[in-house]
C-alpha cells in the first residue's frame, strides 16, 4: 500500500514537472508572438505613414496634371500661379493693416 502511494505521488510530481515545462515553454512562446505583433503593429504603422505620403503626393501630382495638363501650358500655369501669389500676400498686407 505503501507502495503504490509512492507510484502514484511520483507519477503526480512526474506529471506536475511536465506541466510546469510546458506552461514554460508556452510562456516562452507567447513572449515571442507578442513581440511579433508589435513589430508588426509598428510596420503596419509605417506602412500607413507611407500610405499618406504617396496619397498626398498622387493629389499633388493630380492638381499639377489640371493646371499644365501638357508641356505647352507650363509657363501659362506659372505665371497664372505667380499671379495668385502676388494677390494673396497683397490681401495678408491688407489684412496686417
Amino acid at each position: 500500500m505503501a507502495n503504490e502511494l509512492q507510484q502514484t505521488l511520483e507519477r503526480i510530481i512526474n506529471k506536475s514537472n511536465i506541466l510546469v515545462e510546458k506552461y514554460h515553454a508556452l510562456e516562452r512562446t507567447n513572449d515571442e508572438i507578442n513581440s511579433e505583433k508589435e513589430q508588426l503593429v509598428k510596420e503596419i504603422e509605417q506602412i500607413k505613414r507611407d500610405n499618406e505620403l504617396l496619397r498626398q503626393e498622387n493629389e499633388y501630382l493630380k492638381m499639377a496634371r489640371v493646371v499644365a495638363p501638357n508641356l505647352d501650358e507650363v509657363d501659362k500655369a506659372r505665371t497664372t500661379i505667380s499671379t495668385l501669389v502676388r494677390d494673396i500676400d497683397k490681401c495678408i498686407a491688407q489684412l496686417n493693416e
